[in-house]
């Protein structure tokens, strides 16, 4: 899931991304060209712009030993995306960037499991992590600022903010299966908010992963989060959503039904507006009941607009008598074009421009199947050679 506002920006010290996991299976990861990478690894990256200028990521690498078990191993991804480093040692280039990257502390889970990862910028830009409760900040990083949510980096990457699964780096997509939840937040001047516009997909990173649908859960319209079940996911809009208008007229009273994906919405503010010379002007307004439904008598005209303005996760939108002007219409639709502003976004969006990790010079060895304490050494071992990253030189601080 992804937060990128597209007419403003939000400014924040803090960031994070919260995933609830009741089951998890994670197959086979393939390369961009297909060939097969390795199996039973993914990746849960929690990433964002400091200050348009660097790419902060604060990754579990997640290793399945069996079908409830698994080891997480934390890594830090930090991008400059002006140019090399300067005066940091054994820091390295990718592709004419510069980048860090550090590899943290692994630790078992076992499913369900709750896992937090967070980043704060005060006066330095700290990594950290919380599963099932107990928090650890793992690494600072001498690069003060401010996480940037909106607008274009310094390279075009949008300054987003990202919770997304994706296989173990080389922008391999992995298969995935499970049940998940998981919300994203960013800290105000009010607390930690739930960000108010989420999308389905990732933009800035390559990594990706298939067999997981993600949908929007808004039956608290004010802390929505996202579902991600066995399915087929394709880039949508998760919330702000437009609910469904239903308007019944009898005579010169109007019946107004409010729902989304089929559940009434009670205590929403609808409007009934008349056209004027200046546009449609407000005559009511009501509040949904219980059930959804509010009624305006004596409402009905020719012409007139039911109108919702939207809260939160909800989207604004109407529902426009049939005698209306084509001019009127127009400017109608302009009222709710948030939502479609966001679905051109995506529908025109070129996914190709993500950040690729690089392991070229990692090798992959499949572990044996027994679980047992040589196992564990085995494979801590084994992810400590898995650095997500486009790094030639490992740099541990």
């Amino acid at each position: 899931m992804t937060f990128f506002p597209l007419t403003y920006k939000v400014i924040s010290s803090l960031v994070e991304g919260v995933a609830y996991v009741s089951n998890l299976t994670i197959g086979p990861s393939y390369l961009p060209n297909g060939t097969f990478f390795v199996s039973g690894n993914a990746s849960l990256q929690l990433n964002a712009m400091l200050n348009g200028s660097f790419w902060a990521q604060d990754v579990a690498l997640i290793h399945q030993v069996n079908s409830t078990y698994f080891l997480v191993t934390m890594v830090v991804n930090f991008w400059n995306l002006t140019g090399p480093f300067v005066g940091v040692k054994n820091a390295t280039t990718f592709q004419g960037l510069g980048v860090i990257c550090y590899q943290g502390p692994t630790f078992p889970v076992k499913t369900p499991f709750n896992l937090t990862l967070f980043m704060t910028s005060n006066g330095s830009l700290d990594f950290g992590y919380s599963v099932n409760g107990k928090e650890k900040i793992y690494l600072s990083l001498p690069y003060p600022g401010y996480f940037v949510m909106g607008g274009l980096s310094k390279i075009g990457l949008p300054n987003d903010l990202e919770l997304v699964w994706g296989g173990p780096g080389g922008g391999s997509v992995v298969q995935i299966t499970g049940d998940i939840t998981e919300d994203l937040y960013y800290k105000s001047s009010s607390g930690l908010q739930v960000v108010p516009e989420a999308l389905s997909v990732g933009l800035d990173t390559a990594e990706s992963a298939y067999g997981l649908a993600v949908s929007g859960n808004l039956d608290a319209i004010f802390h929505p989060f996202a579902v991600l079940s066995p399915g087929y996911n394709s880039p949508s809009v998760l919330w702000p959503i437009p609910p469904t208008i239903s308007v019944t007229q009898l005579n010169k009273t109007l019946i107004v039904k409010l729902s989304i994906n089929g559940r009434p919405l009670p205590g929403q503010v609808v409007e009934v507006q008349y056209p004027t010379i200046a546009g449609f002007k407000v005559s009511f307004e009501n509040v949904t009941n219980a059930t959804g439904f509010v009624v305006f008598p004596n409402a009905s005209t020719d012409v007139y607009l039911v109108y919702y303005p939207g809260n939160f996760s909800l989207a604004p939108n109407y529902y426009i008598s049939s005698s209306v002007s084509p001019a009127l219409n127009q400017a109608v639709s302009k009222l709710v074009s948030g939502f479609e502003n966001l679905l051109n976004f995506l529908r025109t969006y070129n996914f190709k421009k993500a950040l690729s990790s690089n392991f070229t010079h990692v090798e992959y060895k499949a572990p044996p199947s027994e679980v047992n304490l040589t196992l564990i050494e085995y494979i801590s071992a084994f992810l400590a050679g898995v650095l997500i990253s486009a790094i030639l030189v490992k740099y541990k601080f």
